[in-house]
């Protein structure tokens, strides 16, 4: 027993002196991690933390491997403020790092520079200086002008001029009218007098043919093949009359004045129908009709008409006064409250196709290249209809399926829309807008001058510009509004009174 008790007291001994050795091992390796620490910042000294194991009278680390011990991690986002040395590589890594911040910067700064730049030049002032041509005149000369491709018809009380591109004049054919009126189609062009009794066709090569008629024209119309449909009042009732584009009197018949009086005629593209729209102010309620014909006697003589009438349809209290073909003999009628497809496609088979009502007066209409509508709104039918209020003084563009693709809005009454392949161009009193049939605004010209019209020329960015003494082609400028120079404005001015003191004195 006494052995054994020996044997434990030199036991319990080599385990205080291991457990002493172990603790001044892990003193002196505490005293070098502080002694390698002291060259960085002041960081705060740790101890490990020393804890009883269960089971024994040892106290050892709370790291149970014997590996040195690491420095205390350095705090995050230090190693991205270090310095970048300028390098290509380092480079490259950066703008690979930062790539996203970096596009949006840039897109940033893209979006300032344009905004300046656009509100510098958005307001730019025209002159002289963006005139291509011009041609001057006399206020009563009552010159009237239309676009075909890169020519221009250029007519006067005087005559008819063909122009070229750099207004050179290539034939011209005398004549003398008081007040004429020009109406085109493709590359022919026809001119009357106001209550007169001749008409003029022209193509590009000049005079095709003149017409006769029996009374004073109220109407006409020109067709791309050169045809003309024509009404003339005889007595009190009205005759219409078509001519092949040699002159040659294809269809005639004769409407009574009591059915009611023809305000819109047109002409199909083939020339095979006429139609002609009838306005009835009899009635307490005043309605429309449209009617067609055939012009061709062996299809007149299919029809239960004796005079190749083939189809009637009625437009009840609206004033229709436009009818225009489509090159697929699809007709639209528009009126001031409504507007409708017709399809003529099928032999003794006119029918509706769609038909729109409006709620809003139509104050202008045009066809833009066969392929869309435009139509400007004025004021409600209905003045208490909130809706309608709201959208007064719009243009709209239709597709030939009457499904509207885009509207925009004016700052007051259209009065006047001129379109093109190239686009449509609003008249509000003295402000012109050009428009793709999308609704996206080209430019604006706002004139200080008496305009009577404006057209595309060739381009989106040409026009001509008309006024009552001159005439000019311009380059125009997307995306910006134009103003007028005083100087040339001042110029046109004492053209019109000079014109208008002449006309005085002829008189």
């Amino acid at each position: 027993m006494d052995e054994e008790k020996k044997n434990n007291i030199t036991d319990n001994k080599t385990e205080k002196l291991n457990e002493n050795s172990e603790i001044s091992q892990n003193k002196e390796e505490i005293k070098n991690i502080n002694d390698n620490e002291k060259t960085s910042e002041k960081t705060e000294e740790k101890k490990p933390e020393l804890k009883i194991v269960e089971g024994s009278n040892r106290v050892k680390s709370q790291k149970t491997k014997k590996t040195k011990a690491k420095p205390p991690k350095k705090a995050s986002g230090i190693k991205k403020l270090k310095a970048i040395k300028p390098t290509k590589k380092n480079m490259r890594k950066f703008v690979k790092t930062n790539k996203t911040s970096l596009i949006a910067l840039i897109a940033i700064i893209v979006l300032l520079i344009s905004a300046f730049i656009f509100n510098s030049n958005n307001v730019i002032k025209i002159g002289e200086k963006q005139v291509m041509f011009s041609k001057e005149y006399s206020m009563s000369s009552k010159a009237d002008f239309y676009v075909s491709g890169e020519n221009i018809f250029y007519v006067s009380k005087d005559g008819m001029i063909f122009l070229d591109k750099k207004g050179e004049t290539l034939w011209s054919d005398t004549f003398t009218m008081s007040a004429p009126y020009m109406l085109s189609d493709g590359d022919y062009a026809a001119v009357a007098d106001s209550n007169s009794k001749t008409i003029n066709v022209y193509d590009k090569t000049g005079r095709l043919y003149q017409i006769a008629t029996a009374g004073p024209i109220t109407t006409f119309a020109i067709n791309p093949i050169g045809c003309c449909a024509v009404v003339c009042k005889v007595n009190d009732d009205y005759r219409v009359d078509v001519y092949s584009n040699t002159g040659e009197t294809m269809f005639e018949c004769a409407r009574a004045s009591k059915d009611g009086i023809p305000l819109g005629i047109d002409v199909s593209d083939d020339g095979t129908i006429v139609s002609i729209t009838l306005v009835n102010y009899n009635d307490i309620k005043i309605k429309s009709s449209v009617l067609f014909y055939y012009t061709v006697k062996a299809d007149a003589q299919s029809t239960e008409s004796s005079d190749g009438l083939v189809s009637a349809i009625e437009v009840p209290e609206s004033i229709a006064g436009i009818v225009r073909f489509l090159p697929d003999n699809h007709c639209i009628v528009a009126g001031d409250k409504s507007m409708m497809n017709i399809d003529c496609s099928s032999k003794n088979a006119f029918d509706k196709k769609w038909e729109k009502v409006f709620d809003n007066y139509v104050t202008a209409f045009d066809i833009v290249n066969n392929k869309e509508i435009a139509i400007a709104y004025g004021e409600a039918i209905d003045i208490t209809d909130e809706k309608s209020v709201a959208v007064e003084n719009t243009l709209h563009w239709y597709n030939l399926n009457g499904k509207e693709i885009a509207y925009v809005q004016a700052e007051d009454r259209i009065t006047d829309i001129s379109s093109s392949k190239r686009g449509t161009i609003i008249t509000v009193d003295k402000e012109f807008t050009a428009y793709t049939s999308r609704g996206r605004e080209l430019w604006k010209y706002s004139a200080l001058q008496n305009v009577t019209g404006m057209q595309f020329y060739n381009s989106e960015d040409r026009v001509i510009l008309i006024t009552p003494t001159k005439m000019q082609l311009l380059d125009v400028k997307k995306g910006v509004t134009m103003q007028e120079e005083e100087e040339h404005v001042t110029e046109e001015k004492n053209n019109e009174e000079n014109s208008t003191e002449n006309t005085s004195n002829n008189e």
